[in-house]
């Protein structure tokens, strides 16, 4: 933090003990950083939840109707030092009963502009989201004071930010915000819109709301506007550049529609205000205080315009969730919840346009790899193919692999080639998977396998019936009485297995039928088949080539295994 309000300039830090307990707000009102960004580690967020409530629960304000007023925008272009301005405004507006006076002016020309910590130069000077420790009391166009909050927010697109901190710090702002004001330089440009598209629709995920509007109201505040024999200065001037901007027309490329549909649908209200430049001295005196007669006459006459209009009592907007508005004691609950959506895991990872083109363009390569696989294995072994000795199979997938994998190296691709080595990873992946259902269908074309549970089943009930008379003859009833229903259980098993066999129902019971049979065979009859005659011959043939498949298979990974230690 840098300049505070006159008489309260001291550090953020010296407000904690040596635990990091924060220690109660100062008795003079400055802005405070209730999310702080830590840059140093992961670029997690941290919500400083007992400042948050010590402000917006304090029992003057706890209970009423809050309105916010953020800004939000590129670092280096002037919102703090904006804001400060507002904070003046209200400033006056709280101290002074006889608000219509003119002999009283809010802008104080003869004061240095201080609150928001803000300066001149080219590096970063706004860390997370900070808020003034005050709420102002006004009256709305009802007679009914509310809590007016004004909001500061880190700039976007410094050496120090990821796009997902820009994203989150952006989003969440806008989500609790009734006015977000979009700071921008000279022009609305296509970039700005399409930042603003990604920070919102971070923001609508976040929400996982079905409302047509998540958001409210949003002011494209225009600085440095240099074409006023284009468009006047002020709130007309900019409404019909932001018409122009927002036009829709069928000459338009369908990804220029759908991005300013999105912003229409993302905003219950859209408003634009072009703002001159503030003069030389501003941009070039190292030690400019924020004294107006720094500041050009154009400037201050748009800010008596431009402020008293978003903080007048007709037009204060209310913060306003799903149709209600909410209170000071109903925001913290609110901030609170958005944080911890935005400190999981739930939500996409945003990136970059190159980032996320050079990923989309290496999913496409895998995918055309992928399919040039798939197109030759089909035609060595696809459903209407005979069966094929395992190990020769093994030889085809090898081959087929090799191609795909020349396939996706001799692409074009973007983001270079250790980035690509991710995706050939993926690749590799996906086409294992693949031979590993090629290699089952395969085995269910071998006619010995799939004749193993009706073999088993069979030799069950032949067994069972031998048994059974067996017993019989020696009078032991009951004990022929369990080989009969081993046998009724052996018929109703076999009927069950043709039937899902044949008509596709019931796969589960079948499968379930499949495993009791190999657990049968592998433990009761295979250790015995050699004494069954030609239907434990044909069993063991089975037995044997689903060795050799196996056998195959283990090989099979022992070669990608030491081909990727060779890679």
């Amino acid at each position: 933090m840098g300049d505070f309000v006159k008489g309260h300039e001291y550090e953020e830090e010296d407000r904690k003990n040596l635990s990091g307990v924060v220690q109660p707000v100062p008795m003079g009102p400055e802005a405070v950083r209730i999310v702080e960004v830590v840059e140093e580690t992961d670029h997690s967020f941290e919500l400083n939840t007992a400042l948050l409530e010590q402000i917006l629960l304090d029992p003057k304000v706890a209970d009423k109707k809050v309105a916010v007023i953020g800004v939000a925008g590129a670092y280096r272009k002037g919102k703090s030092f904006l804001l400060n301005f507002f904070l003046r405004y209200l400033n006056w507006r709280s101290q002074s009963d006889q608000v219509d006076d003119d002999t009283i002016d809010w802008l104080s020309p003869e004061s240095p502009l201080k609150g928001f910590s803000w300066r001149g130069g080219s590096e970063r000077d706004t860390n997370g989201i900070l808020i003034w420790s005050k709420p102002f009391l006004m009256k709305d166009r009802n007679g009914e004071e509310i809590a007016v909050l004004l909001m500061d927010t880190q700039g976007a697109f410094d050496s120090q930010s990821t796009v997902k901190d820009c994203a989150t710090i952006f989003a969440l702002s806008t989500m609790v915000s009734s006015v977000q004001i979009y700071n921008l330089s000279q022009n609305i440009q296509e970039d700005d819109l399409q930042h603003l598209q990604l920070f919102t629709e971070y923001g609508r995920l976040a929400l996982e709301d079905g409302a047509a509007k998540p958001f409210q109201s949003l002011l494209f505040l225009v600085r440095d506007w240099s074409f006023p024999y284009e468009a006047e200065y002020g709130f007309q001037g900019g409404q019909r550049i932001l018409d122009k901007r927002l036009e829709l027309n069928e000459k338009q490329h369908e990804e220029l529609q759908q991005l300013r549909v999105h912003i229409r649908s993302c905003f219950e209200n859209i408003s634009c205000f072009l703002m001159p430049h503030p003069g030389l001295r501003v941009a070039t005196n190292p030690n400019f205080d924020g004294k107006l007669v720094d500041i050009e006459k154009e400037f201050q006459q748009q800010l008596r315009v431009m402020v008293p209009k978003l903080l007048d009592s007709f037009n204060l907007a209310h913060k306003e969730i799903n149709g209600q508005k909410i209170t000071c004691r109903g925001l913290v609950e609110y901030f609170k919840a958005y944080m911890k959506i935005f400190q999981g895991q739930e939500l996409p990872e945003p990136k970059s346009m190159l980032l996320a083109t050079a990923e989309a363009n290496n999913l496409a390569a895998v995918a055309s790899a992928r399919a040039v696989y798939q197109r030759q294995m089909e035609e060595v072994c696809g459903g209407d193919s005979p069966y094929m000795p395992t190990q020769e199979l093994l030889n085809h997938h090898e081959r087929c692999k090799n191609e795909a994998i020349r396939e996706f190296r001799s692409a074009r691709k973007m983001g270079g080639v250790d980035f690509s080595l991710q995706f050939l990873d993926k690749l590799t992946q996906d086409i294992e998977e693949s031979y590993e259902n090629h290699l089952k269908v395969n085995n269910g074309k071998n006619l010995f396998k799939a004749m193993r549970t009706p073999a088993v089943l069979a030799s069950m009930m032949i067994i069972d019936y031998i048994l059974q008379e067996f017993f019989q003859l020696l009078g032991l009833n009951g004990i022929a009485g369990i080989f009969t229903s081993i046998s009724f259980l052996a018929i109703c098993s076999l009927g069950v297995w043709a039937y899902s066999r044949y008509s596709g129902n019931m796969r589960e019971i079948g499968g379930l039928i499949d495993d009791a049979v190999t657990y049968v065979w592998t433990n009761f009859i295979s250790p015995h088949a050699g004494q069954m005659g030609a239907l434990g011959g044909a069993l063991n043939i089975s037995d044997t080539l689903s060795g050799i498949n196996n056998t195959a298979r283990g090989s099979n990974s022992a070669t990608n295994v030491r081909s990727k230690k060779t890679q």
